[in-house]
């Protein structure tokens, strides 16, 4: 029966892990994704669901933890499973005595100050302490980062042997600095897991302190039954989450990841995974100890949680943010500068999938408190006016969907031309690039003075910030530059003369 367990767990593990990475890698021409719904499966995106309305995955990660432990951590959790993988591969590497892991004490005190510094910023609206620590964001980095940019350089080099079955894939979104810290996460995890196993997630991951908390009065659990328990420390050796203390024969549920190693493990039937209320003294454990404390941790996480939500909901004490001069442009989805910087926590998903390559994370666009959040870019293409599928992969809320309808109507920002710049005054030739690349008319070209030639003219009212005219001035300086709508409006629907599609060749013109 715990074979069973045990092997389905690994099982669920690698699907959940290889869905979540083909999530990032978008290996499908046409830039989605079949496994993107996991996304929102991820405990942080779940809980920030919830402020837009959206709370089944919320409810059925709660549920799943209060019945059966941190389920999460060793199932849907992106870096728990990678954890697990790094584990058993280093295991290959050492010798069978090595290979054990022995009880360690809690590190309480470093788990509620790093939850105080990711959990205290965002009940007052700051999220950037999150974006930095949350497992499944940062997964998500070193999908996109490394995984993905692996992917399409490969591509484009077997495309180079197979042109009729293969197609070059844009090479963009390539930041140093997400990159670097995507590098130094996956080593220090990496680190971390092929020394003491589950130690990250017991003593830095915010998430997994906050799962172990409510996972204290969880239904099921590992239980030690003390009559039968031989002390052959078989259990210990195999726990991975270093929680099992022979000495006085006791679990610590708040670290254990349900992994069922100690049960699977125990010849004797000591230690089982079964209600873990109403035992007979013979096999009381902690549970029965400490009912009360495991109860009162429970609430205040639970606790935290909605404190955060109630505050962020009603947009309560959003104060000690600075507010830059906004030059960053949020994809469209975003609703307002405001709107993503509270509910991204810049996992990149939205990047990965962007068929174009102009979404990237932002360095100083948004301030320092926008740091990595997906920002869009028009120096290598432009916003495709049929395109909607940043809004439809955000699991977070911070990206709302959009309906192609709706996304060619966003104005996400709105074009400035300066004439000193435009090559038609500067070089005295017709040019006419940003009217032939505008895909609502909000650009014509008109007599310019006395001469022959065209001069653009913008109408900012029907104009949705796309860039395409920016993308393809051809003037050193751009005589076309797109400036954010720190918050997105409503453009005017061009007339069926206006619009047109939009097809791009190399130059323009």
């Amino acid at each position: 029966m715990y074979k069973f367990l045990k092997n389905t767990r690994v099982v669920l593990s690698i699907i959940f892990l290889v869905a979540i990475s083909l999530s990032f890698v978008y290996l499908s021409k046409d830039g989605t994704s079949l496994f993107a719904g996991f996304l929102k499966f991820q405990f942080v995106p779940s809980v920030l669901g919830l402020l837009t309305g959206s709370f089944i995955a919320f409810l059925v990660l709660f549920i799943l933890t209060l019945l059966f432990g941190r389920i999460y951590c060793s199932v849907l959790c992106p870096v728990g499973v990678l954890q697990d993988v790094v584990t058993k591969i280093a295991c290959r590497f050492k010798t069978k005595k090595n290979r054990r892991f022995n009880y360690d004490k809690p590190k309480n005190i470093l788990r509620y100050i790093v939850l105080a510094i990711v959990g205290l910023p965002f009940i007052f609206g700051i999220t950037l302490p999150l974006v930095f620590l949350d497992p499944y964001s940062n997964y998500g980095r070193i999908a996109n980062q490394l995984f993905r940019k692996g992917e399409i350089l490969l591509n484009n080099q077997l495309a180079n042997f197979f042109p009729e079955t293969l197609y070059h894939k844009v090479f963009t979104g390539f930041v140093l600095g997400s990159f670097l810290f995507s590098v130094v996460f996956l080593l220090v995890v990496v680190v971390m897991s092929s020394l003491r196993g589950r130690l990250y997630c017991n003593t830095i991951c915010p998430v997994g302190t906050i799962l172990g908390m409510i996972s204290r009065i969880s239904l099921f659990k590992p239980i030690i039954n003390k009559e039968k328990c031989t002390t052959c420390r078989m259990c210990e050796f195999k726990c991975k989450s270093q929680c099992i203390d022979l000495a006085t024969k006791e679990i610590d549920h708040s670290r254990c990841v349900t992994c069922f190693n100690c049960v699977d493990t125990c010849k004797f039937g000591a230690v089982k995974y079964r209600l873990s209320f109403g035992s007979s003294k013979s096999s009381e454990s902690s549970d029965n100890k400490e009912p009360k404390s495991g109860r009162r941790e429970a609430m205040i996480a639970m606790g935290l949680i909605g404190t955060a939500l109630a505050t962020r909901a009603f947009d309560k004490f959003q104060f000690g943010q600075a507010k830059p001069k906004i030059v960053g442009i949020a994809p469209p989805g975003a609703k307002s500068i405001a709107h993503l910087k509270k509910h991204c926590t810049s996992c990149h998903a939205c990047i990965a999938a962007c068929p174009n390559g102009i979404i990237k994370p932002a360095v100083v666009e948004y301030g320092i408190d926008g740091i990595m959040l997906p920002v869009l870019n028009f120096k290598d293409h432009f916003c495709g006016y049929e395109c909607n599928l940043c809004s439809q992969v955000c699991p977070n809320g911070a990206l709302l969907p959009l309906t192609k309808e709706e996304k060619q109507l966003t104005q996400i920002g709105k074009v400035e031309f300066t004439l000193e710049k435009c090559i038609v005054h500067t070089d005295g030739t017709d040019c006419g690039a940003c009217d032939e690349h505008c895909p609502t008319k909000a650009i014509t070209m008109v007599p310019y003075g006395d001469t022959s030639l065209f001069i653009p003219s913008v109408n900012q009212s029907i104009c949705i910030g796309c860039g395409g005219c920016e993308y393809i001035c051809p003037s050193k300086e751009k005589a076309m530059i797109v400036h954010a709508n720190e918050i997105h409006a409503i453009a005017q629907k061009p007339t069926k003369e206006e619009q047109k599609k939009v097809k791009v060749d190399e130059f323009g013109f």
